[in-house]
């Protein structure tokens, strides 16, 4: 008995060393900086770590954002997850829930509900998600606005029950759906270039596990 429990010790100790090591070459960690124990401790760091592991399917040319921190007046607004690819900008607000969701485009609120009849009214995810488009747009005047997409992504834990979205550019949907989304996106309206340029731009504004904010004038790229 005393064997098995060392061998069993020995194989939990060796697949934390592999997963700490794997974690270190993840797209993830070098966005972000946050360790393999950050992501299992964390439940937002967690949101973040499973939504860029799955937009790493998303075929083409393609840059990867998190956590982007933009200032507008004296306020800070965030962009959770942001996706710069050759068919356009994504800009996505993510929700954390956990109930039957129900919602329309138009509405100014939308209602999660819960066990024994409860339910929580929260603020339509798709306004927010175009005005954080919009703060975007403002910062980078000379992008064609109609490269932006407003996408808002629920956790795995919520199920849509009634969701009425009537714009062509806005996508409601969960964590787990993102990479059967990912094959449906394709044409070619940014180059290499480009994309790489407005990551440079960008990325000043995106926190990490060591970063702060640094509030800079944002030039755009030719």
């Amino acid at each position: 008995m005393t064997l098995f429990i060392l061998v069993v010790l020995i194989a939990i100790i060796g697949y934390f060393i592999f997963k700490l090591y794997s974690h270190d070459n993840t797209t993830f960690y070098q966005l972000t900086g946050y360790s393999y124990f950050d992501v299992l401790m964390n439940k937002s760091v967690r949101t973040s770590y499973q939504i860029v592991k799955e937009l790493e399917h998303v075929q083409g040319t393609k840059k990867i954002m998190v956590n982007l921190q933009l200032p507008v007046h004296n306020e800070v607004q965030t962009i959770d997850a942001l996706l710069l690819h050759e068919s356009g900008i994504y800009v996505m607000n993510v929700k954390v829930k956990s109930g039957w969701i129900n919602g329309r485009e138009q509405s100014f609120e939308w209602i999660e509900l819960l066990h024994k009849n409860q339910k929580k009214v929260f603020n339509n995810p798709i306004h927010e998600t175009k005005r954080l488009t919009h703060i975007l747009k403002d910062k980078l005047p000379e992008v064609d606005g109609e490269l932006f997409e407003t996408m808002v992504v629920f956790t795995n834990d919520c199920s849509f029950q009634q969701i009425e979205i009537h714009s062509a550019n806005v996508e409601v949907l969960k964590i787990a759906e993102l990479k059967k989304w990912a094959t449906t996106i394709e044409g070619k309206r940014l180059s290499d270039t480009e994309i790489e340029n407005l990551y440079a731009v960008l990325e000043n504004f995106m926190h990490g596990k060591n970063t702060t904010l640094r509030s800079k004038t944002v030039k755009t790229a030719n």
